[in-house]
């Protein structure tokens, strides 16, 4: 039996705030609870496809009241003090009864436990509860992003190849971590987690082979993003849309893909740019999403 520490002395794996009861899973004895607890909310949930990979990374969290599960989340510790918050799933009957803010408080303080300052998410315009959750706990947004698709396609333009070892690109790189003053960091299968740039990124990617160079033109890749249908998942690090889109459709063909995904700024400007080079939304995402950041 968990111990109740005192209302919100979460820090040590296990909390208590009110008739909730907030504790870290236990990976060798409940990864296949939180399978049953996400497939009864949402047998198409799509936390379940890297939910191998998210339990074995160790900071998965759950509320649980009379034996019963009712919120899950996950605090992601991407290194140098940052962390991401994801996955956040509340039973709909326990909506609107601060079970939300519980959760995300019990984030923030395994957080601090570990050293991580700055959290970060992304979230969907048209979301309103999780905006208005994540504002009263004290995140700003700092960015405005569209989640855009393109599709594999042989077109005219510049070919993006394989970094190699002696090739140099200076950064910080410009349009999409100019934009965002935030560069997607492609830890692992997770795309979309976006920390502070440092210049040991790029050679990181180089040595991973993700690293792709053009003429005036730099991205990161990952390929193993998403099986069904197969999407290149991209980090755009320079180029402007006309030159670098074309440039990702070939990619994506070359590489033996369907489709790309990467977060881009969002402006009417923009977005209408992006229709104009055949690029697509989300359909989960769409062209309005917010990076939101609190830091201690």
């Amino acid at each position: 039996m968990r111990r109740a520490l005192p209302r919100r002395a979460i820090a040590g794996g296990v909390g208590r705030s009110g008739s909730m009861e907030w504790h870290r899973v236990d990976p060798s004895r409940e990864a296949d609870r939180v399978r049953a607890f996400l497939s009864e909310a949402d047998p198409d949930d799509y936390l379940l496809e890297d939910l191998s990979e998210w339990v074995r990374d160790g900071r998965l969290w759950v509320g649980e009241e009379n034996g019963q599960w009712c919120a899950f989340g996950r605090l992601h510790d991407l290194g140098s003090g940052e962390g991401w918050a994801s996955g956040m799933r509340v039973l709909p009957a326990r909506r609107g009864q601060g079970v939300g803010t519980g959760l995300l408080r019990a984030l923030l303080s395994d957080a601090r436990s570990i050293g991580v300052t700055a959290v970060r998410a992304v979230i969907e315009d048209g979301n309103l509860p999780s905006r208005r959750l994540f504002g009263r706990c004290g995140f700003d947004t700092v960015a405005d992003l569209a989640l855009r698709c393109g599709r594999a396609r042989e077109v005219g333009g510049p070919t993006l190849r394989r970094a190699r070892p002696d090739d140099r690109v200076d950064g910080p790189v410009e349009w999409v971590p100019a934009a965002t003053r935030r560069v997607d960091l492609l830890p692992g299968s997770d795309g979309g987690r976006f920390g502070a740039w440092r210049s040991s990124l790029l050679a990181r990617w180089a040595e991973e082979g993700k690293l792709y160079l053009g003429p005036g033109l730099a991205v990161a890749v990952q390929t193993d993003w998403w099986e069904e249908p197969r999407t290149l998942w991209v980090n755009p690090l320079r180029g402007e849309p006309d030159a670098l889109f074309p440039a990702l459709d070939r990619l994506t063909l070359t590489l033996n893909h369907e489709e790309w995904q990467a977060f881009l700024p969002s402006t009417d400007e923009l977005r209408a740019k992006y229709a104009e080079l055949g690029t697509f939304p989300h359909p989960a995402w769409g062209d309005r999403v917010g990076l939101y950041e609190r830091i201690e």
